[in-house]
């Protein structure tokens, strides 16, 4: 029987606990050891260059993606400029980036490798199709002269949906859209735009509009699909897309019947008289012609007898051209020193009036009397308050030299007499001043009392 020691394996297995940090430093050994040169292909998605100068981006393909970095000191090497879509070749290394525990590809050059995976797809699709003739003008429908009923196919929530409808209604009040719902990107958005377009024939029509705002060539790869170029193709009814910017083009607007720039330009399309406006854009493109080359007629004669008269005076008139050029350059000379001289003379004018104004004296005098007046206020506050000073300090001597002081420790004023006809009364400082049964007031701290004599006492 095999005997295990608890204790033993506990131990053991303490010893084997890391930390994330060891545990990140150590993988990031481990790649800088076996993958310290390495080189990917990819597609550069994300580029993002913070305030430190180092650019980061994805190195993708249609599977993975893969984090990377080039520092600033490594971009002047770059033949191009880095941009979304590219398919390049990034030399470098695999590290982790220890504090969030992230590896990525540290790149320290770039072959560039074309423009992007999906645009080669965009570029193949595009000349298969051409090659089986879906983008043939023969196959294009022309639109209805008169067009009271249009299908609209988009997202019912994006801004194109209410671009489009606030352009029409502008122009044509009178015209009837009906908005199939769909979702212009992602996951099934592909078959719900080829069974809306079916979906449209059953309401008959006059054009079927497809529409969408802009994006990346990602956001908009859903109409470059080849399941809705064939749906576009398949269509009986004209189809017109507006999607993206003018800049935007798609696989569905080389099918369509007609393209539009963008959602606004379909919804002026389609609020248009076609044949109308061309025939009225030759009516004036003649009209404008024929003007055109009657005025040029007219001018050339004029000119040309214009040429011939003065042709006659060019002698005549040289040496008085240049006579008149030489003293309108003088005149111009002295005007702008004399202009100068007198603009001299005014500012100095100009100041010596401001020294010399009225409301300059007053202004400094008033300065003045505002600076005496404060000086005033100061020493009158100075004076009253020394006053006060010596008030306090008198009050409190008389304070400590008053009478009432010695009462209020105990002693009294023994006086006698009742202080009538004028007379005060008699302080009694001495037993000799009173006789035995005499009355006398005796004053105290608070109040008085009348007492008599009982005996004296020497």
């Amino acid at each position: 029987m095999l005997r295990v020691n608890a204790g033993n394996m506990k131990e053991g297995l303490l010893q084997q606990v890391k930390s994330v940090s060891q545990i990140n430093s150590e993988i990031r050994q481990l790649l800088d050891k076996d993958f310290r040169f390495v080189r990917v292909r990819g597609e550069i998605s994300t580029i993002r260059q913070p305030f430190s100068g180092h650019t980061y981006f994805i190195l993708k393909d249609s599977q993975s993606q893969l984090a990377s970095v080039l520092f600033k000191n490594q971009r002047r090497w770059l033949a191009n400029e880095l941009e979304e879509g590219q398919q390049v070749i990034c030399d470098g290394r695999i590290s982790v980036y220890e504090p969030r525990g992230q590896y990525q590809l540290i790149v320290d050059t770039i072959d560039f490798d074309g423009t992007g995976q999906l645009r080669i797809l965009f570029e193949q699709l595009k000349h298969k199709l051409r090659s089986e003739g879906l983008f043939d003008q023969e196959h294009k429908l022309k639109l209805p002269e008169a067009i009271d009923k249009a299908i609209l196919i988009t997202s019912p929530t994006g801004a194109a949906v209410h671009d489009f409808i606030s352009i029409c209604h502008g122009r044509r009040s009178d015209l009837l859209i009906q908005i199939l719902p769909v979702r212009v990107q992602g996951k099934d958005s592909v078959e719900e735009i080829c069974r809306a377009i079916e979906t449209a024939h059953t309401f008959s029509p006059d054009v079927i509009v497809l529409c969408r705002g802009g994006g990346s060539i990602e956001d908009l790869w859903s109409y470059n699909e080849e399941t809705v170029a064939r749906a576009i193709f398949r269509a009986k009814i004209p189809i017109v897309t507006g999607i993206g910017h003018e800049t935007d083009f798609t696989i569905a607007d080389f099918c369509a019947d007609h393209r539009c720039a963008t959602p606004t330009a379909a919804a002026e399309l389609i609020t248009s008289d076609p044949a109308g406006y061309k025939e009225r854009l030759e009516y004036f493109s003649a009209r404008l012609l024929r003007s055109m080359g009657y005025l040029l007629d007219n001018y050339t004669i004029r000119l040309n007898r214009a040429t011939e008269t003065l042709s006659t005076f060019d002698q005549a008139f040289s040496h008085h051209t240049f006579t008149v050029d030489h003293l309108f350059s003088r005149l111009h000379a002295s005007m702008a020193l004399s202009v100068e001289l007198k603009a001299k003379r005014f500012s100095e004018m100009f100041s010596l009036l401001l020294r010399l104004s009225p409301e300059y004296s007053i202004n400094r005098h008033h300065d003045r009397l505002a600076y005496l007046g404060q000086r005033l206020i100061d020493r009158t506050d100075q004076v009253i308050q020394s006053r006060q000073n010596r008030l306090e300090q008198n009050a409190a001597v008389l304070d400590t030299l008053s009478p009432l002081k010695t009462l209020a420790r105990g002693y009294g004023i023994v006086s006698k007499g009742d202080g009538t006809a004028g007379k005060s009364k008699e302080i009694v400082t001495s037993t000799s001043q009173v006789i035995e049964e005499e009355e006398v007031e005796i004053r105290l701290h608070q109040g008085s009392m009348d007492c008599r004599v009982v005996r004296k006492k020497t």
